[in-house]
């Protein structure tokens, strides 16, 4: 029997645009198999938030046309898909649909969908406490000396003796693309400020990190019928720093498959490792920095792109799997996952 599909996709974040992409990636793909699953639905949340219903194909292709879809209050949009039964597959990258927010309206809601645990998104979308816990978590994982500060408060002197010296890395810690993420060469109070500054209005946390120059990889994690299955780590080969343009641009960087080898097989267990302890929902994202003997965390990324260059479908592709293969195994990790007994009474005599 084909599991029945509703694809939701936008959201009011800064990568709205790399929901749009994935969601003609995914769409497509779909299509491809409708013996297994079946698109019934559409869940388009436009750039103000605006809720945009389909309940029947054609589906739309781009913004303009999901725009066309029956509005519905939030509120609405939300009991709709509870009630549909359909498996709700999120697309929703970055804020609000990344860092918990429709995690937790998931579950309180009963949504049936990819969406997991609201700790497990939260700490995905939150750079830097993520890099602690994943450091104190696995022995030998190391990360970049960091400081983590705030536009309207931060002594930038004391932030160039912590982090520095050196190159340094400023980024919004809660973001993900690499927007507004900064490459400072020789970084000096005035340069530091404007980095921070210009990431300010996008996230009132700002991460600023020394650079450490290295092979940079990419470590795909998967979760299929209760077991994690071994994806190629891919390594990311670029003209000097990997940010925002490069991730994004056609020809900036390559990205190569590599063969199983101690280095591989190092990263992947520090992948599986922070993926099991954090709970993620199916599958995952973990970029790492190796220099000489050294290996630094980056980032998990509990929702990675699926656009048609991505890193995550070129994985899963070179095991044999699809897309398809991938939204049957998060509506199966889903179902299997325990219950949790909420409810319990007690007496307080006091």
């Amino acid at each position: 029997m084909s599991l029945n599909i509703t694809l939701l996709v936008g959201g009011r974040s800064t990568e709205h645009d790399a929901s749009l992409h994935g969601y003609h990636h995914v769409l497509h793909e779909l299509l491809k198999e409708p013996n297994r699953v079946v698109v019934d639905s559409v869940c388009y949340v436009d750039r103000t938030g605006t809720v945009h219903f389909f309940d029947r194909g054609p589906w739309p292709e781009d913004e303009e046309g999901l725009r066309a879809g029956e509005v519905l209050p939030l509120g609405a949009a939300i009991e709709r898909l509870r009630a549909s039964g359909s498996f709700v597959f999120s697309l929703l990258h970055g804020n609000e649909g990344e860092d918990g927010g429709w995690q937790g309206l998931a579950e309180v809601a009963g949504i049936r969908g990819n969406f997991g645990p609201v700790l497990a998104s939260a700490l995905g979308m939150n750079k830097y406490l993520q890099a602690s816990l994943a450091t104190a978590l696995l022995p030998g994982l190391r990360a970049p000396r960091s400081a983590l500060v705030r536009a309207d408060s931060f002594d930038a002197q004391r932030v160039l003796r912590e982090v520095g010296p050196g190159p340094l890395v400023v980024k919004p810690n809660r973001m993900g693309a690499s927007l507004l993420t900064t490459l400072l060469h020789d970084a000096d109070e005035q340069e530091l400020v404007k980095a921070v500054e210009e990431a300010a209005p996008y996230d009132n946390q700002v991460l600023v990190q020394e650079f450490v120059s290295g092979r940079e990889y990419s470590c795909s994690v998967y979760r299929e019928n209760g077991r994690l299955v071994d994806l190629p780590v891919a390594e990311v080969v670029a003209q000097g720093f990997f940010g925002h343009e490069e991730k994004h641009v056609k020809g900036r960087a390559r990205i190569e498959l590599r063969a199983e080898d101690p280095t591989t097989k190092a990263l992947r267990e520090y992948a599986h490792g922070v993926f099991e302890a954090t709970e993620v929902a199916t599958f995952a994202r973990c970029d790492f920095l190796v220099r000489d003997d050294e290996t630094y965390f980056l980032e998990i990324n509990t929702l990675p792109g699926l656009m048609s260059g991505s890193i995550f479908p070129m994985a899963l592709a070179a095991t044999g799997r699809t897309i398809t293969d991938l939204v049957v195994a998060a509506a199966g990790d889903h179902d299997s996952r325990p219950a949790r007994d909420k409810v319990k009474e007690y007496a307080i005599s006091h």
